[in-house]
Parts: C-alpha cells; structure tokens; sequence
C-alpha cells in the first residue's frame, strides 16, 4: 500500500522500547457525504476502524472495527487500497516507549442501515457515534479541536490531513468513452463541393464540458491515437478544464472520426471511420482505478460497448465506480452503423441499465430499448429495471422526466437550431450540473427541485443547438444563466 505521509515527532530521544499498534481505518461515501466517527463529548471526527488484533489480517480487522464502532456492515468485495500514514511518537503511557502506528485506510462500500454499535470505555466515554457529512465540515471540526492530551491532537490532525488529500483527490464526474472527431458538413467549396469542419466530440466529452463549464471537477477516461487528432483531443479537453491524465495516446491505432451530415433542421447523419478506432482499444489494465473510486458521478454510454476490449473495460469500470459509492449515470446512444444488428444494440444497451443510478435516453432510445409504443411506458419499463431516475429527451419537444413516484414533461425552449450535435450531452451535463448543486440523493429530491434541473438541463441543450460541433457549442456557465434570466 503506498504511503500517503509519515507523522514522526521525534520526541522520543532515549527511548529503550517500541509499541507497534497497527490500525485500519474506513473511507466510506454516501452521496455527497462522508461517513465520519463524531465524538460528540471531545468534538472531533475520526474515520472508522481500529487497531488490529494480532491474529487479523487488515481487511478482518476492517469488517469488525467498522461494524463495532458504527454498527455499519463492510461489504467485502468492495474493499480498495487508498494509503497509509505511519505515525511514531514517544507513548503518552510509557515515557521509556515509542509509540509507533501504521494506520491503512481503505475506500469501502458499506451495507444501508446501521445496527448496534459495540464501543469499549474509551470510546463510549469519547460519546462516538455514526454521521454522514460533508467533507469541509469534518475538516473544519478538526482544525479547531484542543485537548489537553498533545497525543490526541496528533492523532486528529492525521484525520484532518488525509481528509484534505481525499479532498483533493476526488472528482465531481469522471466518464469514460469515446473521444473523437467530429468532422460536421459546414458549406461548399467554391467548387461545389462539401466542407467539414474539424469539431472535438463524444458523448462523454461534451457532458463533461457541460459540468466543467458549471465550475465542477471533472476527468475523462479513454484512447486515442498518438496522431494529430488525438493530440488536439487532449489538447481541447485540457482547455476545457477537463483532467486528461487517464487519456491514453495509442501508437497503434488512429483516432476514431465522425463525419456529420446536417439537414435544414440541424438533425445528423453519420459515418464513422473507426475500423476499430482507438477509443474500442481500452483496456481493463488500463483503468485509472483510483480516479474511479474517489468520484461523486460515473458516467457512461453505449458507444464503449460496441467492441473488444473497451466493452470488458467500461463494465469493470462501472463496478470500482459502483462498489465505491459513485453515483452511475447511463446514456445509452445508438448508433446503427457501429453494431451487426438493432438487436444485439437493443440488448447490449439495455443488459446495461440495471447498472444505472440515474439514466438519459432519447425518445427513440427509449422505445428501442423497451419495445413500448409509448414514450411514458417506456420510462416506466426502464425504470423498473433499476435506475432510480430517467429523463427522455424529446429534441423540440422537450424532455420526459420521470422517477417511480412521478412523471412529468418540461418543455423545451424554442430556438433556431443550426447542428443538434451534443444536445442530449449538454442536457444531461447541464442537468446533472444543477442536481450536483443540491447536494441530495435524486430519489430525496423535491420534484420542483427536478424540474429546475431539467429546466437548466434544456437551457445549456438551447444554446448548444445554435452551434455547430459538440464541444464548441457547449455553453458557459454565463450564458445560461442569462439565458434563463430571459425566459
């Protein structure tokens, strides 16, 4: 496990003996919120877990020092390395003895409820108890605790410091897929012949620029050829605010490319050069597992389940994100040309909906997907296959939202569209930027709440339409608002 930081006080010249006490300890997200130990009669937060008993190993330790302290049950498969602190100083019991401690902490998933705590004097006397809470504020309750035991303190401020790594180190969405080029019908030559212009793209790419452009924390993770095209890709998505350290540039294969066709309404046809495309070429060894662990939001799309070995990769993907708390959020966008059949689309599309948390589908998807006939039943089927939030996107006519205590349709603002590539992309970025913002679970969420998300989802896909391209038509933040301001 890699060593986070080393806390040696070097007080304990003279000392003739050393005490070891090694010790695991819980990183456990829910939503938004961290689940922290809360001495409620010393004032101070601790992660959950515990010294180790000698016959354990660490993950052992892990299950019984959790459910002892908080009553919350480990999920075994769940368990990932995050780091280790290694803390040594001279024992508040001992003045011949250096206390030293290797406390191993661990990113977990825990079962729902929490049962009966089993606290020892210590720690019933310190009053601990379970509270799920925003990481700022665990932060902040360290900083300003005293005690008059220095022992403590150093204990508590090694809280504190790994709290502010896991800070840090965690992004607001992460989504992997496909990064390409979109080359959109843009004119004629003076020859009467067609012009494409050069346009960065993909799904995930433009709803990441999306939630970037509202001012969150955002990485992509995928393949693209070490070409020009790959390279520009980078180069956008670093431009864009977006974290490309999990991008990976492959020597061996080209970048996969789009080219646009655009009818007088601004509605696509494609044809992919991607025979395979660098972006089906991502491996499972090549996932950012840590980057996938420490984020509120997963996304994904269907275009990463078409081919070998991306397909493997985007599922173990969906699993760390999953088994880490995340959020998953699903856009499962057909296109005809990149699969053998509609039938083997519809079924790999949707064998990946119980997967999701909260899902976005274009009407047409929909109906593909369910085989309803009827936009508001296939909500309801998608639904009941697991996700606990759908939202059809109607184009012109607006947006179907739905979640199984209500339905409801928002309409969508009218303007001239020029291209609508990115629109459903910039919806959903532009939804999941303003859910972010409640910081609440989708099923706790007030349905006006919902509403205005997808009011603001419908104002960024406005303003996207406008322009042709999918990253370049991205709104800001800005122009959203005053957008909105307007209606």
């Amino acid at each position: 496990m890699r060593r986070l930081f080393e806390i040696d006080l070097k007080d304990y010249e003279g000392c003739s003996k050393v005490f070891r006490r090694p010790s695991v300890r819980g990183i456990i997200f829910k939503g938004n919120k961290i689940a922290m130990v809360y001495a409620t009669n010393e004032k101070y937060c601790k992660f959950p877990g515990g010294g180790m008993h000698d016959d354990e190993d660490k993950k052992e330790a892990l299950l019984r020092e959790v459910k002892e302290e908080v009553g919350l049950d480990v999920i075994p498969e769940s368990i990932r390395e995050y780091g280790s602190v290694l803390r040594r100083q001279r024992s508040d019991r001992d003045p011949d003895t250096i206390f030293e401690q290797e406390n191993f902490y661990f990113l977990c998933r825990t079962g729902e409820m929490a049962g009966k705590q089993n606290l020892d004097a210590y720690e019933a006397e310190a009053g601990f108890q379970l509270s799920y809470m925003d990481i700022d504020d665990a932060i902040r309750i360290n900083i300003e605790y005293r005690s008059e035991c220095f022992f403590n303190e150093v204990m508590i401020d090694r809280e504190r410091r790994v709290l502010e790594l896991i800070k840090a180190s965690r992004y607001d969405v992460v989504a992997l897929g496909e990064l390409l080029i979109d080359f959109t019908e843009s004119g004629k030559s003076a020859d009467g012949m067609k012009l494409f212009e050069q346009n960065p793209g993909g799904a995930p790419a433009n709803l990441l620029t999306a939630l970037s452009h509202s001012g969150y924390k955002t990485a992509f993770i995928g393949k693209v050829g070490d070409d020009m095209h790959g390279r520009f890709l980078i180069e956008t998505l670093e431009k864009e605010g977006i974290e490309t350290g999990s991008v990976i540039k492959d020597p061996e294969q080209f970048t996969t490319l789009a080219f646009v066709g655009l009818d007088q309404d601004g509605e696509r046809t494609f044809s992919f050069a991607r025979k395979p495309g660098a972006d089906t070429m991502l491996r499972s060894d090549e996932l950012n597992r840590e980057m996938l662990s420490m984020c509120k939001i997963f996304h994904f799309g269907s275009l990463s389940l078409t081919d070998e070995p991306a397909r493997s990769a985007t599922l173990e993907a969906v699993q760390i994100a999953k088994s880490s708390g995340a959020v998953i959020s699903y856009d499962p966008n057909y296109r005809a040309s990149l699969w053998p059949d509609e039938k083997t689309a519809a079924d790999m599309m949707r064998s990946a909906v119980p997967l999701a948390d909260v899902l976005k589908v274009s009407g047409e998807e929909s109906l593909l997907l369910t085989g309803c006939s009827e936009i508001e039943d296939a909500a309801d089927c998608l639904l009941s296959m697991g996700p606990k939030f759908v939202a059809v996107t109607l184009g012109s006519d607006g947006v179907l939202i739905a979640r199984k205590d209500r339905k409801d349709r928002i309409g969508a603002f009218q303007v001239k569209s020029i291209d609508t590539t990115g629109a459903g992309d910039s919806f959903w970025g532009g939804f999941l930027s303003c859910w972010l913002s409640y910081g609440v679970g989708i099923d706790e969420m007030n349905w006006e709440d919902l509403q205005n998300c997808a009011r603001t989802g419908s104002a960024f896909a406005a303003l996207c339409v406008q322009k042709r391209g999918g990253i370049p038509s991205v709104p800001s933040k800005e122009e959203v608002e005053q957008f909105l301001k307007n209606r």
